[in-house]
């Protein structure tokens, strides 16, 4: 099997029982265990987003036959606010706050610890493995999404 060099920009096509789909590979997340952060595109016209989520690329190449198809312009994601959950270790020991249910964070590095999560729309933030990302571009939800009102003051 060819190595296949990884690069911003990226285009990858997916084979899914729905047919083809298609990310890009926007950045690495130094904030989320240095995912890879990929923007789904809803149709294979590349024009509208469906939903940004991190995953290790390298895996999805290898072991689920993702296929580079070209490299496109990065666009600013500064306004991609993403979210997970705090366990109960990291509201005592970490953040000193047991009120706090939710980290939501930009990959510009502006992060913030929240009891509720915010009215606008966040992205899931746990890194997925390819075999996840594959079930969620097929439809299947993650059991969060929220949508956009105004950007956060983080």
């Amino acid at each position: 099997m060819k190595r296949v060099v990884i690069k911003q920009g990226d285009i990858f096509s997916i084979e899914t029982e729905k047919g083809k789909r298609y990310f890009q590979y926007i950045c690495k997340d130094a904030y989320q265990l240095n995912g890879n952060v990929i923007r789904v595109f809803k149709d294979d016209t590349m024009t509208d987003v469906e939903f940004y989520i991190h995953t290790i690329i390298s895996i999805g190449v290898k072991q689920y036959g993702w296929v580079k198809v070209g490299n496109g312009p990065v666009p600013d994601i500064s306004n991609v606010v993403f979210f997970t959950d705090v366990d109960m270790a990291a509201k005592l020991y970490v953040f000193k706050n047991q009120d706090a249910n939710w980290r939501i964070w930009t990959v510009s590095g502006n992060e913030k610890i929240v009891k509720e999560l915010p009215e606008y729309r966040c992205e899931e933030g746990g890194v997925y493995p390819p075999c996840r990302i594959m079930d969620v571009i097929c439809g299947k939800d993650l059991g969060y999404n929220r949508y956009m009102k105004d950007m956060p003051d983080l």
